[in-house]
């Protein structure tokens, strides 16, 4: 039944095989060659599995982009739910270790060869449980709910994910920037919204949105400048939206918040190679 499934897919065109995957067929192409790579190298002894490499990676598609329990996971693909869980997790450790699925990182943000004309960071929340220590730690005041936080630099131009960073929900936003130990050359611009003031500090070249004020209206010639870099700072708003195509980054967290943060590179690797099939 789960070949017949994968044959399904595989029949249609591109577009509706990334709307059930997420990913388009030559990304999974890619991503199965990296699995079948780790199953040649290991050494052949006990049960085979019960599903091959191309069932596995479908297997952790549709975790990422339904989030689905287990439970239901393995009732579809006639497994249990524990396998269902190994599955996921080695298949996401492979891909990660292979380093076919990476961002190029923020050392690339200072290196000579690599000035941006100008990039964009901007962060986005994903609700989870209620934790059961340090609860106000995970309490974001803004979204009203516990939260972890992600933040997003792209090369504004190419709308690449450049590096992310993740945190815990009641942290702001300037300080996971500060945290996160981004360093930007010089001569590349730094766009981001009114959650980034005072980043001029930390960085000479960046522009933020002029604040109101009651006793400081603001200039025709501001709020057209604010306009121009809502304008701009949009992109970044785009690439958060293809990140949370995949429910696991959008719906409420239900599992161990240290996987958090592969999940999140992983699907920001997996979002560069749409952006750069689309391109």
């Amino acid at each position: 039944m789960s070949h017949d499934r994968l044959e399904r897919l595989r029949q249609p065109n591109r577009t509706r095989f990334k709307r059930h995957t997420g990913i388009y067929p030559e990304t999974f192409a890619e991503m199965e060659l990296v699995l079948d790579q780790r199953e040649r190298s290991k050494k052949k002894s006990g049960r085979p599995p019960a599903l091959d490499a191309s069932e596995q990676l479908l297997l952790t598609l549709e975790f990422w982009r339904e989030y689905r329990t287990f439970a239901h996971l393995g009732h579809d693909w006639n497994i249990h739910e524990t396998t269902v869980q190994r599955t996921v997790e080695r298949v996401e450790t492979a891909l990660i270790g292979s380093g076919e699925f990476r961002l190029p990182g923020r050392k690339s943000l200072k290196r000579e060869e690599n000035v941006f004309q100008i990039i964009a960071v901007d962060a986005a929340e994903t609700p989870c449980e209620r934790p059961t220590s340090q609860q106000r730690r995970w309490y974001s005041g803004k979204k009203k709910r516990h939260t972890l936080k992600t933040q997003v630099v792209i090369n504004v131009s190419t709308r690449m994910i450049l590096c992310v960073a993740t945190a815990f929900g009641s942290m702001h936003d300037l300080t996971l920037f500060r945290q996160s130990g981004v360093q930007i050359h010089p001569e590349t611009a730094l766009i981001g919204d009114a959650g980034y003031q005072g980043i001029r500090q930390h960085h000479g070249h960046s522009v933020t949105p002029h604040k109101v004020t009651k006793k400081a209206p603001l200039t025709p010639e501001q709020r057209q400048q604010n306009r121009e870099l809502a304008s701009t700072r949009l992109r970044v708003e785009h690439v958060i939206r293809c990140l949370k195509i995949f429910r696991v980054l959008k719906d409420m967290y239900r599992h161990r918040r240290r996987r958090f943060s592969l999940r999140v590179n992983l699907i920001a690797a997996v979002c560069n190679r749409t952006v750069a099939s689309v391109a």
